[in-house]
This record gives structure tokens, C-alpha cells and sequence, in this order.
């Protein structure tokens, strides 16, 4: 019989681990080896070596005896092992394992019908089918202004053919003679160790169909391609999402279908930045503008604006225009535009234009003397 491996170890632990560090490191691991989710060759004797790791080492009292002896059997004469009782034995809840993952694709559920915690699912009624996610693009003025979009979804629906009901003749399945669970059973030096698990040839229903519908293989489900329109209001930001009720996989047993969320993402836009409700953008300026004034069109979402520039406007300088940003989502106000205005140097000039360059240059060396010569006067009469 080969040696048994150390319990902490099997955990990832240090030795002398809390309690919550038993419990974070067992859910983690649980999650990755379950033989419900995890069909690799040896998972399943993984599992049960955890939860043999997790029983002994989330016990106080076993706990201690095992930090003093390890595995030495006369050390855990008085453990009554799992005495076959299954999941429900332990102070743990196995439905919260997976509690994250309730949003897409039920894992959580899947718990709640192997162990009987609570999920949505039952062993042989109906249950809800799993949620399903689509990302979507977008450009940042659907966004603003709302859009209509049509998404192709691949989802398990009814079968038409036979109505859900797999085909005719049902019959109690013989791999759990009706029970919808399967168990397993080994021995440990700790006693008797139990697990159930659904029953994968019925899928926990507890029943099987002698004549299987030739569409849907007796399931009641099959796959199929769908167009769904999806409606986009105003102001969505990046990674919002949409839920469609009803639109994810179809239930099983006659159960409700999941819920389709359509997960948002916009393009980035050659003109426009995002924040929150404002837009920001930049708008050329020549300098000779700058320095006399001027009107200046600048682009908007809706199309084009007039701002006044004043005489004297520095490079860098930002205009603000009121409401000219994005509707708030589900609300009245809308954001505001700031554009930046870059001032633009010419890198040619005509004759003309570099004639007046010139004057202005001897002007401006004119004006800087005259300061420079007063300065020096005042200065002196001080």
C-alpha cells in the first residue's frame, strides 16, 4: 500500500495551518478537481484525497491529534472516518463552492443537485438551463445617441420534435435504479468514505427513455443558431452589460430557459476620448487666429459647433461646450465637450506671409528695446 501523503501538503499548506486557510485552500482546489467538472484520468482520486485532507484537518480535535502523530492509526482509533454519509456529514457547504460562477453557466447549481444544498437545481425536477454571455462592439456615438444591434447566439433550445421529452417510453435508468445519484465507496484508515455524485447517464433525473427522440438523442434539448436583436440605449459605457431574460440555454426537464447578457465594449474613436459622460478632443488653431481671434467650427457628436476664440489665446488653452457630451444612462443630463485648441505654426509661407512675419519681428524687437531702455531708466532714478 503506498504511503500516505503528507495532509497539508495535499492543501498546499504549511504545517499548523488555521482554519480559514484550510477552508479557502480546500474550496479552490475542490473547484479544479471535482469529478463533475474535471473529467481528467485521476481527478476523481484527487477529490477524495482532499476531502480526507480537508475532514481530518478542519477538526479541531482531529486536527491536533494529527499534528502530534500524522498518519499513525493509534492516533485516529476514535475517528469514525466519513461513515458513509456523504457530503451533508461535513460543516462545509458545497453549494457555495461555485457561488461565483451562479451568473454563468450554474455551476453552482450543478453542486446543488449533486449534494443537495439548496441550488436551484432538483435531482429530478425541473431546472433552469445556464446563462450564456456575448461581447459586442460598438462606436462611441451608438453609444451615445443608442443603437439596435443583431447578435448570432449558439444555444441548446427545446427540441421540436419531441417537445422536451426526450422521446417515449420512460423507464427508471439502471446505472442508479431511479435515485438520480450514484455513489462510491472506499475504505481509509479513518473509517468508511462515501461520495455521491449525479448520476451521469440520466443527469440526476432518474429515469432514462427506452425509444430516444432521433432528433435531440433523448435529451429534449438540441443546439441551434439564432439572430436576436438586442436594443442599446443611450449613454452604455464600456463593459456594461445587457440582460436578456430567457435568452441563454434551455432548461432541462421542462425548466425555465437561463438569461442572455450582452457584454458592451466600444471602439476607440479617431476624433473623440471618453469620460464618464464627457468627451474630449482637440481642434487646430492658426496663429494668427490665436493672437487676433476668431470663430473656430469644432466637432461634436451631433456634428459641428462655433466657438469664439479670444484675442491673445494660448496654445493648450480648453473650451468647455455645455451638454455636448453623452446622455447619462437612464437619466436626463448630459455630459459636456472640451476641446483643446494646437495652435498651429506654418511650416511654408508665401512672400507675403513672410513679409509680415518679418514686420511683426521688428515690431516685437522694437517693443522689447523700448521696455528694455525704460527699465533701465527706472531702474537708475531709483
Amino acid at each position: 500500500m503506498p504511503e500516505k501523503r503528507d495532509y497539508y501538503e495535499i492543501l498546499g499548506l504549511k504545517k499548523g495551518a488555521g482554519a480559514g486557510e484550510v477552508k479557502a485552500a480546500y474550496k479552490r482546489l475542490a473547484k479544479e478537481y471535482h469529478p463533475d467538472l474535471n473529467r481528467e484520468a485521476g481527478a476523481e482520486e484527487k477529490f477524495k484525497e482532499l476531502l480526507e485532507a480537508y475532514q481530518v484537518l478542519s477538526d479541531p480535535q482531529k486536527k491536533q491529534q494529527y499534528d502530534q502523530f500524522g498518519h499513525a492509526a493509534e492516533g485516529f482509533q476514535g475517528f469514525q472516518g466519513f461513515r458513509g454519509a456523504g457530503a451533508r456529514d461535513f460543516d462545509f457547504d458545497f453549494g457555495d463552492i461555485f457561488q461565483g460562477f451562479g451568473g454563468f453557466g450554474g455551476f453552482g447549481d450543478l453542486f446543488g443537485e449533486a449534494f443537495g444544498t439548496g441550488g436551484r437545481r432538483g435531482g429530478r425536477g425541473p431546472s433552469r438551463g445556464s446563462d450564456l454571455r456575448v461581447d459586442m462592439s460598438i462606436s462611441l456615438r451608438e453609444a451615445a445617441f443608442g443603437t439596435e444591434k443583431t447578435i448570432t447566439v449558439e444555444r441548446t433550445e427545446t427540441c421540436g420534435e419531441c417537445g422536451g421529452k426526450g422521446g417515449s417510453g420512460e423507464e427508471n435508468c439502471g446505472s442508479c435504479r431511479g435515485s438520480g445519484v450514484t455513489s462510491q465507496t472506499s475504505r481509509t484508515p479513518f473509517g468508511i468514505f462515501s461520495t455521491q455524485s449525479t448520476c451521469r447517464k440520466c443527469g440526476g433525473s432518474g429515469k432514462t427513455i427506452k425509444n430516444p427522440c432521433g432528433e435531440c438523442g433523448g435529451k429534449g434539448i438540441a443546439m441551434a443558431s439564432r439572430a436576436i436583436k438586442v436594443k442599446i440605449p443611450p449613454g452604455i459605457d464600456n463593459g456594461n452589460h445587457l440582460r436578456l431574460s430567457g435568452g441563454g440555454n434551455a432548461g432541462a426537464r421542462g425548466g425555465p430557459a437561463g438569461d442572455l447578457f450582452a457584454v458592451v465594449f466600444i471602439e476607440p474613436d479617431d476624433v473623440f476620448k471618453r469620460d464618464g459622460t464627457d468627451i474630449f478632443t482637440e481642434a487646430p488653431l492658426s496663429f494668427s487666429g490665436a493672437a487676433l481671434g476668431t470663430k473656430l467650427d469644432v466637432p461634436t457628436l451631433k456634428g459641428t459647433a462655433a466657438i469664439a476664440i479670444p484675442q491673445g489665446t494660448q496654445a493648450g488653452t480648453i473650451f468647455r461646450l455645455r451638454g455636448e457630451g453623452i446622455k447619462e444612462l437612464n437619466g436626463a443630463g448630459h455630459g459636456d465637450e472640451y476641446v483643446k485648441v494646437i495652435v498651429q505654426t506654418p511650416k511654408k509661407m508665401t512672400a507675403k506671409q513672410r513679409q509680415l512675419f518679418e514686420e511683426l519681428s521688428s515690431e516685437e524687437k522694437s517693443e522689447k528695446e523700448k521696455k528694455g531702455f525704460f527699465g533701465r531708466m527706472k531702474k537708475t532714478r531709483e
